[in-house]
Order: structure tokens, then C-alpha cells, then sequence
């Protein structure tokens, strides 16, 4: 079966009338001034982020910017799609889905293993442990066993950009298993599909000067299923390192052995998407000892820590999801924990949004929490790229790293307050109590942005923004205590004791208005109140006592 990803019409996208068609890569700009594509529409998100990535991808392989000039010039105007076409068309003998040439994103040769069901390609299908061992109470096996070739690109694409562990040898993507990824979201007049794609593309000398090496021009040092595969054996194995290959295959990187079985094909209805097809796909193959990818790699779309030894480590989305508690690392640097937005977010705030029509630009963040080959969630979120004068930044930046880092205090001293509500020994209990720090994450968010909005007025007014910081502090101690009342009478009855109780959340008070609080918010130390603490007290023991 030949399928060509550059050539056929397979990513599933939705115009600005609603109507719901399928595209291919080139026609992304079709229609941009009549009836434009406004997004993606897969069936499922995973495949949303996986599409915009190749997009992302295709585009700053082929068509990236020279220079800013063009960059913001065809972010309004772009390229036709007829233009994109004959720019894509020179790559489109790496991007064949069949046949019995190199097929895009698997393995060169035939490989002489077991078949395994499609369904495998998906991340958040049980696999063979817990097919094993009947543990697939969530996600049921055998629901998904055959795909159209729209879906089985898709779900290949996906595995390979996002590969989790995978057992002995399987190697993990180039950002490690379930990488998040940020990218730049726009509105208003940059709310188009085009505008996604453009908004997250470098000028082509800034993106080969981010990481690898320029020197690596071969095609299979950008597009590995090109060449013989880079194999790892424990004994003869081969790290790749951005040494080996030029800065494009950070896009696409091909860390697990795969080939599809295009020879059993049939005729019927798509599993996932339920469209019919003459070409189902029905079972792939897949080897260990891929390419290991080792080394400093900074994909232009992911944030980064850096560790002692100064190596950078991708960041992964964690159990509770993301939010405004991870600000610092996503939106803006925390040079003290060495983390970093991804370059694309760097290179946004720093060179192009405020050349840009005033417009609310997000940051959309997105990936699997993995446990090693486990799916735990998929998570996504948005947050607010505020544009600041850069004479401002500074100042906004900071006290903005004061308000989450004492949004970070206060959400554990609930937690722990909470703690030693239910229980005579807290130290000494175990078990999962995060669900309350998530709850006050959750709650605050509002709050949060709000205070953003608020603190960026009150700069721009040149006015002081005492005020804006003590009513943060304020909507956390509130939260805080809301929280605590919530849960604090919860906990085992045969623990149950008031005074406990009515002295936990004196502590939460205090804690929650200490020197430490109000030093991250830079607000003014007073002595804390005591009547009132001892009046509300009173209150509680007689209420519950």
C-alpha cells in the first residue's frame, strides 16, 4: 500500500464555518482568506499534540523564516499552498506510510520478531504485563484492533515522539518517555491553524544554532528510517548524541525499531476515528535496541532543568497536572532550581511578542504523565503570555516569582496542617494527601491571573504594588483556611480530637502570615494577631467539641 504523508489528505482538521475535512501537509494555508482552517480535530488529544508537532516540524524543516523580517511577514500573509507544496515535495520520498521502499518512522529492514496487535502503538493501552495479569480495569484491551492509515500514521508519529520505557532496551523518545511540551498559542487575528504552526517555527538560523550539529547533512541524519538504523545493544550498542545528526531530527527522532504490516490489510470501519477504509491496519512489529538518544538535546519545544553536572533534562508533566504552580520553569526562568522555558517561549517573549498586534497570546502545555511504561493522564493547559515593556520585566518578573513561591509554601502548610488535624503522629502516617494541595491550585488559579493582570496595570500606572500583593496573600490565606475547614473534621473518627483541630489551624495562620510568607511577597512584618485567633477557637471547640 503506498500512502504518502506529504502527498494524501489524512490530518483531520475543522474550518472557521465548522465544517470537519481532511488535509494534507501543504494545504494548512488553503483557504486562509475566505474559509480558514482554525484546528486540529483528531479523535483524541494525544494525536492533537502529536499533529502539531509534525506541522511544526515539517515547516521549520522546509519552509522556516530567513530572518524575523519574513517571519512576521508571513505570519499575517503566508506562503500559498501551492508554494508549501512544491517546498514539501522535495522531502516527500521520506514521509511514504508503505510500499517496499524506506517508510516513514520504521525501521529499514524486515524484522524477525512476533506481530503484536495495532493497538500496541497507542501509549495508554494496557501492555503485555497487564494483559498478563488482568489489570486492564480502565483501559480495555482489544477495543482499538485496526486503524485506517490516517490513524495508524498518527498513533506511529505519537509513540515515536513521545516513547515511554518500553521494557529491556526499548528506548525512550528524545525527551525522554511523555515530554511536555509548550508551545505558543494566539487569538483574535492569530487564531488559525497557520498561525499556531508559524507562531512556534524559528528563523532558520536561530533554530540550527539551538542544538546538534549543521555538519550532519546527510538525509538520514535528518530522517533516520532513511539510512540503517543506529542500533544500541547493550554490548555493540551506539549513543546519539546532537553531535551525530543535524538539529532537524529533533522532530523526528526514531528511538523504537517499528514496521507495520502492510501486507494483512482489510476492509471495514476504523477503530478509532470510525471511518471506513479499504486499508486497515491491523498488527506492527517492533524491536528493542533503538536509538539511544543521549547528550545535552534541547528540543526547541520543551522546557528544561539543568542538573549538577550541568546537563539539561526535559521536563514531564507530574500526577495533579499543570498549572500556575509550575510558572516558574514554563513561562519564565528560575535560575535558582536552573529551569528554563522551552526556546520557542524564550524567543517569543523575548523578541517577537511585542511586535505584534496587542492580543492575548497563551502558552499551551501539553503531555502523558508517565510511570516508566505506564499512562498515568494526559494533561493540557493554557496560561497567559502577558506582554510587558522590557523596561518593566524585571520588576513584574519578580514579584510574580513571589507570588508562586509563597503560593508554594502556603499549599503545603494546608497540607500538613490538614495532617496533623486527623492525626496524634502525622510524621508517621502514610498515604496520598495531594488532592488537597491540588484542590488550592486549582482554586487560586483565577485568582492568580488575576493578580497578573493586576500587577501589569499597576506597573505600567507606575503606582506601587503593595497593593496587589497583599490581596494575593490574602486570597491564599483565605483559600487556605477554606481548605483546612473543608477537610480538617475528615479525618478517622476514632482519632477525632478537637483541641487538635482548633491548634492546626492556628498554626496554618500563623505559618501562612510568617516572616518567610511575606518576605517571598517583599510585603511589610507585623506581629500577628491573637484575640481574634482565640475568639474563632473558642468558636470551633464548641461548635465541634
Amino acid at each position: 500500500m503506498q500512502f504518502n504523508l506529504v502527498d494524501k489528505e489524512w490530518i483531520p482538521v475543522k474550518r472557521r464555518d465548522g465544517t470537519e475535512t481532511m488535509i494534507a501537509p501543504w494545504q494548512i494555508t488553503d483557504g486562509f482568506d475566505t474559509n480558514p482552517i482554525i484546528a486540529l480535530n483528531a479523535t483524541r488529544a494525544d494525536f492533537n499534540g502529536a499533529l502539531i508537532q509534525f506541522l511544526i516540524g515539517l515547516v521549520q524543516t522546509m519552509a522556516a523564516p530567513a530572518n524575523k523580517i519574513e517571519w512576521k511577514m508571513k505570519l499575517m500573509k503566508p506562503p500559498l499552498s501551492k508554494e508549501l507544496q512544491t517546498m514539501f515535495s522535495t522531502v516527500r520520498h521520506a514521509f511514504e506510510l508503505g510500499g517496499d521502499g524506506t517508510r516513514f518512522m520504521q525501521e529499514i529492514e524486515q524484522l524477525e520478531v512476533e506481530v503484536r496487535g495495532i493497538d500496541g502503538l497507542l501509549i495508554d493501552m494496557p501492555g503485555e504485563n497487564a494483559r498478563k495479569r488482568n489489570t486492564d480495569h480502565f483501559v480495555k484491551r482489544n477495543t482499538v484492533n485496526a486503524m485506517c492509515p490516517s490513524c495508524c500514521a498518527t498513533a506511529l508519529f505519537t509513540m515515536q515522539t513521545n516513547a515511554p520505557a518500553g521494557g529491556a532496551g526499548f528506548r525512550t523518545s528524545l525527551r525522554g518517555g511523555g515530554p511536555l511540551t509548550t508551545l505558543v498559542l494566539g487569538s483574535q487575528d492569530y487564531d488559525l491553524l497557520w498561525h499556531l504552526i508559524w507562531l512556534n517555527v524559528l528563523e532558520s538560523d536561530v533554530f540550527l544554532r539551538v542544538c546538534a550539529n549543521t555538519a550532519c547533512a546527510n538525509e538520514n541524519d535528518k530522517f533516520p528510517w532513511l539510512g540503517e538504523t543506529r542500533t544500541s545493544e547493550s554490548k555493540a550498542g551506539v549513543e546519539t548524541t546532537p553531535e551525530d545528526a543535524h538539529p532537524v531530527m529533533m522532530f523526528w527522532a526514531m528511538p523504537r525499531r517499528i514496521r507495520l504490516n502492510m501486507t494483512s490489510l482489510k476492509a471495514g470501519v476504523c477503530d478509532l476515528c470510525g471511518k471506513s477504509s479499504d486499508h486497515l491496519i491491523q498488527e506492527y512489529q517492533d524491536k528493542n535496541y533503538g536509538m539511544d538518544f543521549t547528550g545535552a538535546w534541547l528540543h526547541p519545544l520543551s522546557p528544561y532543568s539543568y542538573n549538577k553536572d550541568g546537563l539539561p533534562l526535559p521536563a514531564h508533566a507530574q500526577p495533579g497536572g499543570v498549572s500556575y504552580r509550575h510558572w516558574l520553569g514554563l513561562v519564565q526562568a528560575n535560575a535558582k532550581e536552573g529551569r528554563v522555558p522551552a526556546r520557542i517561549i524564550h524567543e517569543f517573549q523575548e523578541n517577537r511578542q511585542h511586535n505584534l498586534k496587542d492580543c492575548q497570546f497563551r502558552l499551551w502545555a501539553f503531555g502523558y504523565d508517565m510511570d516508566n511504561m505506564k499512562a498515568r493522564c494526559w494533561y493540557e493547559a493554557k496560561m497567559p503570555l502577558l506582554c510587558v515593556e522590557p523596561a518593566l520585566r524585571g520588576e513584574y518578573e519578580n514579584s510574580i516569582a513571589g507570588m508562586v513561591k509563597a503560593a508554594v509554601e502556603i499549599a503545603k502548610n494546608v497540607q500538613i496542617a490538614v495532617k496533623k488535624a486527623w492525626f496524634k503522629r502525622p510524621g508517621d502516617v502514610k498515604g496520598d494527601t495531594s488532592f488537597i494541595s491540588n484542590s488550592f491550585w486549582q482554586n487560586t488559579e483565577p485568582a492568580f491571573y488575576e493578580a497578573l493582570h493586576n500587577l501589569k496595570k499597576t506597573l505600567e500606572s507606575d503606582a506601587d504594588c503593595m497593593g496587589v500583593r497583599k490581596e494575593w496573600h490574602a486570597s491564599l490565606c483565605n483559600e487556605a483556611l477554606k481548605l483546612f475547614d473543608a477537610y480538617a473534621w475528615d479525618g478517622p473518627i476514632e482519632d477525632t480530637d478537637p483541641k487538635r483541630v482548633v491548634i492546626a489551624r492556628q498554626e496554618l495562620q500563623y505559618f501562612n502570615k510568617s516572616k518567610k510568607i511575606k518576605g517571598l511577597l517583599d510585603l511589610p512584618v507585623e506581629q500577628q494577631p491573637s484575640g481574634g485567633a482565640k475568639k474563632k477557637s473558642g468558636q470551633l471547640i464548641a461548635q465541634h467539641g
